[in-house]
């Protein structure tokens, strides 16, 4: 009983040049193996968000009840639907709206010989990130989409043009940090 193969015909008796032949000794070499299409310019599988300090903070900052990995992903989803939106990438224009949107100082309010005065501080880089970032989830959380993803990419495309109520609350706050500045610490 002799088993046959099935052959089919073929143009030509050599494999592509890109593909490795078995009958070559030793492992395949980088010059006979395909080469791998190149990466798209954004993918989610491409955003690193544990290693990005910003990212991170935003993570941080959305993460409830210790689910960093759900949290990590609402972050992912969000720079994918922001580079649907803008065609754009997606990390230089939420680090643009976060510089846009943080502020100097905070005003904090002390009591002085019964009385409650508001006293302006200066917050330094990642304060200032912090409540940036604190003001864009709010301000996101009040549009009428229903994803967090779709809200908070829309959020920070409304920062970067400006129309978006968290520079109003920085101005605000500004102002308020200028009008009280008599009640600063002196030093």
């Amino acid at each position: 009983m002799s088993t046959a193969t099935p052959t089919l015909p073929s143009t030509s008796s050599a494999p592509p040049p890109s593909v490795p032949t078995p009958s070559s000794q030793g492992p395949p070499t980088l010059s006979s193996m395909p080469l791998a299409p190149s990466p798209p310019t954004f993918s989610p599988v491409f955003i690193p968000p544990a290693e990005d300090p910003l990212l991170s903070l935003l993570t941080n900052i959305i993460m409830r009840d210790g689910k960093r990995h759900r949290a990590a992903r609402l972050v992912t989803d969000t720079l994918s639907y922001l580079h649907s939106v803008t065609l754009a990438p997606p990390l230089p224009i939420l680090r643009e709206a976060v510089r846009l949107a943080s502020p100097a100082v905070k005003v904090v309010t002390l009591r002085k010989s019964a009385k409650n005065l508001p006293s302006p501080r200066a917050l330094n880089e990642r304060q200032s990130t912090k409540q940036a970032l604190r003001w864009i989830l709010a301000a996101s959380e009040k549009r009428s989409d229903k994803s967090l993803t779709h809200r908070l990419a829309k959020e920070v495309v409304a920062v970067v043009r400006g129309d978006s109520d968290v520079l109003k609350r920085k101005e605000e706050v500004h102002r308020l940090a200028v009008v009280n500045r008599a009640n600063a610490p002196r030093r």
